[in-house]
């Protein structure tokens, strides 16, 4: 007796059918000039499906399965669909080479079905990573110490892992994160890839990973910043940002073209880092006065000065934290906005468009503000127009590029200031540098060799006769001061913890009113200025040595120890 299997049946008419689809698909091909692809039998990657939502991808009839380097392999039944062009254009303008085929519903369907496999919180298109603040915690937990992340890499690298490229990329920025970093930076050699973080101004060794993972990382990146995948010899600046909850880091992407491939490096702006109050600056007794006086002044200039990362901005953005006031009208020029501060008009310079500092700067006098910040200082017409705000009743911040303090009076006449208006319109100015400070739990003290101990001595006698008071000063008096060197422990590997500001200041004074009538040299300012009592770069260093804060070898990096 024959029996009748109806789902066996069944089964060999749906395979008939999706066979005959698939050779329908094959003559298709010829026609549309696409190659054919099956993706029925294939897994596809994470990374490419992400490039598009699932809601869009379904839309369009438009299956993303796999990616190398900037290249991104497509599959459509409908290559016509004014959907798939919509869909596929904000790509190809970014640079990603589409690489597309010909495939049947079915493979589409395959492709669709994986997107409930995969995580997707990653908003690649939109600019932002979601490295969320408990996959973060979660990641971070995995090591302890900078030196525990090679351990990680190799780990994930050596792996089968879905998502690969997308959680190298996050345990990079993890890392960044759980240790503070201010920059990380990813540099091709020849035979490795070296990538590093920017702990207390010092870049230290994170990793190595190969030239394969390089260019996942690279495109990855470069989508996730809105950079052009297909340049590779110029140089591209982008962003994105991290999503953290109640926190959103921005993350500033530079690349450049090297002889190993294109090296990468992203800075950091965690909003909390803008949060410093004026009273956490760890400005001396003499400085901090200064400040205050100059800022509770209604009109008058305020100049910082020092070099990239020497926290200029932060000490800036406490002053217009300091200064706010909900009946005070404040609005900054800058170049870029790095953190966002809540009731202030903040404005960005952008060439392209004829925003300049000096543009914006001259807009927003026409903006009835009380204080202006602006940037930098370039040229001779920005430094006019913000010399004459302060005279006509505004309080300006800005920056200037000089080494120290009594510096900034000889740039500014360099740049065609009157003197006679530096003397009415200049209240401050200060220079300020980085330096590391020291673990508390490691640091170790010593005994100073003898040309060690001649710069302390020198210093402190040069402050003596200079009248400064060893009580304001805050040091102990010779030769009872103690030093302390760095040595490292597994709560800080380096034998430092954290960074602070040494500062020094200019403050307008009648002899140096009077020195501005003669031309005056950045020695002949420092000499008029020694009446105000305010320590030196050299000594507000040498001063926080003496407090067991940081090191001698530490502020020799960044002030002329042997110099004086």
């Amino acid at each position: 007796m024959i029996t009748f299997d109806e789902v066996l049946q069944n089964k060999k008419l749906s395979e008939l059918r999706r066979d005959e689809e698939e050779d329908l698909v094959k003559i298709l091909s010829d026609k549309y000039g696409l190659p054919y692809v099956d993706l029925r039998g294939l897994a596809p990657e994470p990374d490419a499906m992400r490039f598009f939502k699932e809601e869009d991808a379904r839309k369009a009839g438009v299956a993303a399965f796999k990616v190398v380097g900037r290249k991104l392999y497509i599959a459509t039944n409908a290559p016509h669909k004014a959907e798939v062009e919509a869909l596929v254009r904000p790509l190809e303008t970014r640079g990603t080479e589409l690489v597309m085929f010909l495939c049947s519903q079915a493979s589409l369907e395959h492709v669709f079905a994986r997107y409930a496999d995969i995580h997707e919180g990653s908003k690649v298109a939109e600019g932002t990573l979601d490295l969320t603040l408990g996959k973060m915690e979660s990641l971070a937990a995995t090591f302890e110490h900078v030196s525990d992340m090679q351990k990680l890499f190799d780990e994930l690298l050596g792996s089968n892992v879905l998502y690969k490229t997308t959680r190298l990329i996050e345990l990079i920025i993890a890392g960044a994160l759980k240790f503070d970093a201010s920059d990380i930076h990813i540099e091709p050699e020849e035979t490795t890839v070296r990538i590093r973080y920017r702990l207390n101004g010092v870049l230290e060794d994170v990793a190595y990973i190969d030239g394969v993972a390089l260019k996942q990382i690279t495109s990855r990146l470069k989508l996730v910043s809105g950079l052009k995948l297909s340049t590779v010899a110029n140089a591209q600046d982008g962003r994105f940002s991290i999503d953290l909850g109640e926190v959103e880091v921005e993350v500033r992407v530079s690349v450049i073209p090297g002889n190993y491939g294109e090296s990468f490096v992203m800075r950091l702006l965690d909003p909390r880092h803008a949060q410093s109050d004026i009273n956490n600056i760890a400005m001396g007794v003499k400085v901090r006065e200064a400040v205050d006086r100059a800022l509770a002044r209604p009109n008058g200039v305020i100049l910082t000065t020092g070099p990239t990362g020497s926290g200029k901005t932060t000490t800036l953005y406490a002053f217009l934290r300091h200064t706010y006031s909900p009946g005070t009208k404040i609005i900054t020029i800058e170049d870029p906005v790095e953190y966002h501060l809540d009731g202030i008009t903040q404005t960005q310079v952008d060439e392209e468009k004829d925003y300049t500092f000096l543009s914006g700067l001259r807009a927003s006098l026409r903006q009835d503000p009380d204080v202006i910040m602006v940037g930098e200082i370039r040229d001779e017409d920005t430094a006019k127009v913000a010399i004459n705000a302060a005279l006509t009743g505004h309080l300006v911040f800005s920056t200037l590029h000089t080494n120290t303090a009594a510096g900034t009076i000889p740039r500014l006449i360099d740049l065609k200031v009157n003197p006679k208006v530096i003397a009415s319109a200049l209240s401050l100015a200060l220079a300020q540098r980085l330096v590391r400070t020291l673990c508390e739990h490691c640091k170790q003290e010593y005994v100073t060799n003898e040309k060690e101990s001649r710069v302390i001595t020198n210093a402190l006698g040069a402050m003596k006769v200079a009248g400064m008071e060893e009580s304001m000063m805050g040091y102990v008096p010779l030769p009872e001061y103690r030093i302390y060197k760095a040595v490292g422990c597994d709560k800080c590997s380096s034998g430092y913890a954290g960074r602070i500001g040494i500062f020094e200041a200019i403050v307008m004074s009648d002899s140096i009113e009077l020195a501005l009538a003669g031309n005056p040299s950045e020695r002949d300012i420092r000499e008029a200025a020694k009446g105000s009592k305010i320590p030196s770069l050299l000594q507000d260093a040498i001063l926080k040595v003496l407090q067991g804060i940081t090191s001698l070898e530490e502020i020799g990096k960044t002030v002329d120890l042997y110099g004086e």
